[in-house]
């Protein structure tokens, strides 16, 4: 509304209104030259590649169309024909499970009776190892006992032993404790 109001005004005061808004025939021509060569420009630029594009994505939809057609032809022909190769299939799975029964079986045995083995194995090793041990710790508590069998025959006797003294004790303290 107020454009009019303004345009109202423009013709009262005299003179065309593109004279008074600046508008020539020149401009115009101008402005429009500008839309045809933006208009071809754009049809050349953006319009025929789009649709370039558009219809290399239908013939690609095309070809897999006809692509899907040919595997599901192809489907039909393998499901008729599985059926048939499904029996065989089972024949076939049930003779390889009774040979496999029998492979595992045979396996299994060999397996438990190598285990049977390296049980039998580890046990000996086993108790070889504990005897060293138990040797091992013998002699220990024989020195530690030795030790302080001396440190009290010294206080006992008040004396310093001497090594043949000490060694003559403890073969007799030992010959004592094995006896018992």
């Amino acid at each position: 509304m107020n454009f009019g109001i303004a345009a109202a005004q423009l013709l009262a005061e005299g003179g065309s209104i593109f004279d008074r808004l600046g508008i020539t025939w020149e401009s115009i021509v101008l402005h429009l030259f500008n839309l045809i060569v933006l208009t071809v420009g754009l049809y050349f630029l953006l319009f025929r590649p789009v649709k370039k594009m558009i219809k290399q994505r239908q013939e690609k939809v095309k070809k897999i169309e006809k692509e899907n057609e040919d595997l599901s032809e192809e489907v039909r022909r393998m499901k008729n024909s599985s059926e048939k190769v499904l029996s065989e299939a089972k024949k076939e799975a049930a003779a390889i499970h009774e040979s496999a029964v029998k492979v595992a079986n045979q396996k299994a045995d060999e397996i438990v009776s190598e285990a049977r083995e390296r049980a039998k194995t580890l046990i000996g090793q086993t108790q070889r190892e504990m005897e060293e041990e138990r040797g091992k710790l013998r002699k220990d508590i024989e020195r530690q006992i030795a030790d302080v069998s001396v440190a009290v025959a010294e206080r006992v006797i008040e004396k310093k032993l001497t090594p043949e003294d000490n060694k003559a004790l403890i073969e007799k303290c030992l010959e004592e404790w094995s006896k018992e």
